[in-house]
């Protein structure tokens, strides 16, 4: 009786362990999922009275439990690479922001009062028959 625990025991941590690792990048599709029907079907086998319906059983649950968990990997994978590409066009948005902002702050004069206008006097034109009065025009002298 002693045996049959510790055969159960080295299943279930067998299990548990083809469990943890069937996420890992190393650890193909395939590998995982005949690891988790083995270990299942030799765990129904065992637990069914060494019957062979049992180690079928056994083996289902543990391809579907191995095909779960690969599946919730993928999502959670997918679900984080989503967040990334969001937060790096949020990260791009501001970049593209403070560089408007700062090319907008280098055209400014640095002090305003030392900009001059000189006057422009425009004299009376006649183009096209629509005749334009004369004026003043100022136009602003950078230093």
């Amino acid at each position: 009786m002693n045996k049959w625990r510790f055969e159960i025991a080295a299943c279930a941590i067998a299990c548990a362990a083809l469990i943890n690792v069937t996420g890992c990048s190393t650890v193909g599709s395939a590998a995982s999922d005949l690891g988790l029907a083995g270990a299942g079907g030799m765990a129904g086998y065992h637990l069914s009275g060494e019957k062979v319906g049992g180690a079928a059983a056994g083996a289902a649950v543990g391809y579907l439990a191995s095909r779960v968990t690969q599946s919730e990997v993928q999502r959670k994978l997918q679900e984080a690479e989503h967040r990334g590409y969001d937060r790096a066009l949020n990260q791009a948005v501001k970049q593209q922001y403070w560089i408007i902002q700062n090319q907008q702050r280098s055209r400014e004069p640095a002090d305003s009062s030392l900009a001059r206008y000189m006057p422009v006097q425009l004299p009376e034109t006649n183009v096209n028959g629509v005749i334009h009065n004369p004026t003043v025009a100022y136009v602003p002298i950078e230093p």
